[in-house]
């Protein structure tokens, strides 16, 4: 897969796709091993994500090249509605910084701007190749050791400084862990079956070992939904990928069983607990989702076109949701600034204008790839690997610690511009 806007990249275009790899493969592995006062994964990441988007727009404007397909005219839109609604938020420089004091998580709108160029730069500058591929995989395989350390609970960071006894890594959450996990074991477990090469599956085996790991139930539920959907379109159309599929259920039966014997079966106590969640009658089921869920929409319906402003949720739920905020935190003793659902999130936040813009964006985007399943790896392994994320969006939060990683994936999916010199088969090949 290639640059659609010229066979032959410039000098800029190079630049652009080896900054996105890097950038890819530093931002989850970064973050401040020392005991101090902030939050020391999200605000070393933050910084990389602002400087790289910066170069990157740079470069972008230097190329002088520009992208008029329909799917770059409503992404356009999305970005216009989430500027709209930071200069009318509750508190319009938190809108647009992302974090104060005592607020926010660094996704203002300055940061989704920088997811934006990310987006744009790998939908038209990003080069796939194995090498690159396996590169990256290698890399992050660094997020699974450290994430075994944890699971073993030999980690220094919880010993000695305190921190939440749980499986984070260098993502700092347990919840945001599985979230990029969920990408990454599916990219790996479509590779292997078009492939059948054996490190593509080691590196499965990895990637789903840290995703049990994390804990995180919402990002297991969005793995075996589309694993389900992978076996269905073995079954139905790619029969020659059974043997290898096969071989897939057995390192996940292998992992799952020796990492839940290591830890006296906590990883089945936890799968059953999603039973549980479900079938509380209480609105605080689900992790108190149901009382968040109903706390948002409340703010949906006051400002439904421009929402309460990124980063500005907290903000609109504490004036216009005293009791019902109160009454949570009473329960649950944590304060609420997140939607835990990003698409609710979206229409709560900037309006719901920029959620159809959203989810317009993705239905152009995954209906232009579905003929590619199975018949291209590169394409068929993004179209699950987005629909992992996207799944499993559905419980959890956006943050700069993956979504970035997100929306290069959504660009180069995006990217379906195919020649007999730039096909992604022959680049792999190489």
């Amino acid at each position: 897969m290639h640059n659609h806007l010229e066979i032959n990249p410039s000098v800029y275009s190079k630049k652009i796709n080896q900054i996105l790899w890097l950038f890819a493969i530093v931002l989850p592995i970064v973050f401040i091993p020392l005991n101090v006062q902030f939050n020391v994964f999200i605000v070393i990441k933050g910084a990389v994500l602002f400087c790289t988007g910066v170069i990157l727009f740079s470069l972008l404007i230097l190329e002088k090249k520009w992208d008029k397909e329909p799917i770059i005219k409503v992404f356009l839109a999305l970005l216009m509605c989430q500027f709209v609604s930071s200069i009318f938020a509750f508190k319009p420089l938190l809108a647009f910084i992302g974090f104060s004091s005592n607020a926010g998580r660094f996704e203002g709108f300055v940061t989704l701007f920088s997811y934006g160029i990310l987006f744009y730069a790998a939908k038209n500058h990003m080069v796939i190749t194995k090498k690159r591929i396996i590169t990256f995989f290698s890399s992050l395989t660094i997020i699974s050791l450290y994430a075994f350390i944890q699971y073993l609970e030999c980690d220094p960071m919880v010993i000695y400084w305190h921190f939440n006894k749980m499986v984070f890594s260098t993502i700092g959450n347990q919840n945001f862990l599985g979230s990029l996990e969920v990408i990454l074991s599916i990219l790996a477990l479509c590779l292997f079956l078009k492939t059948k090469k054996w490190y593509y599956g080691l590196f499965f085996t990895i990637f789903f070992a840290t995703l049990l790991m994390s804990q995180t139930r919402s990002a297991w539920i969005g793995f075996f939904m589309v694993f389900m959907l992978i076996m269905v379109s073995v079954l139905l159309f790619n029969r020659d990928k059974i043997k290898s599929f096969g071989i897939a259920l057995a390192l996940i039966a292998i992992t799952g069983l020796g990492l839940n014997a290591l830890k006296d079966n906590v990883l089945i106590n936890r799968s059953n607990s999603i039973k549980q969640e479900f079938e509380m009658q209480s609105e605080f089921g689900g992790s108190g989702r149901i009382a968040i869920w109903k706390m948002t929409f409340n703010i949906v319906k006051n400002h439904p076109y421009l929402g309460a402003g990124p980063e500005n949720l907290s903000e609109a739920l504490s004036i216009e949701q005293k009791m019902n905020v109160k009454n949570y935190y009473k329960v649950k003793k944590q304060r609420v600034d997140r939607a835990h659902n990003e698409y609710l999130h979206i229409a709560a936040v900037t309006g719901i204008p920029a959620l159809i813009c959203y989810l317009v964006m993705l239905f152009l985007i995954i209906t232009k790839n579905i003929k590619f399943i199975f018949k291209d790896k590169i394409q068929t392994a993004l179209l699950f690997g987005v629909l992992g994320y996207l799944i499993q969006a559905f419980f959890n939060i956006s943050v700069v610690s993956v979504a970035p990683i997100f929306w290069i994936l959504l660009g180069l999916l995006a990217n379906t511009y195919k020649d007999p010199i730039t096909n992604s088969e022959e680049v792999l090949a190489g």
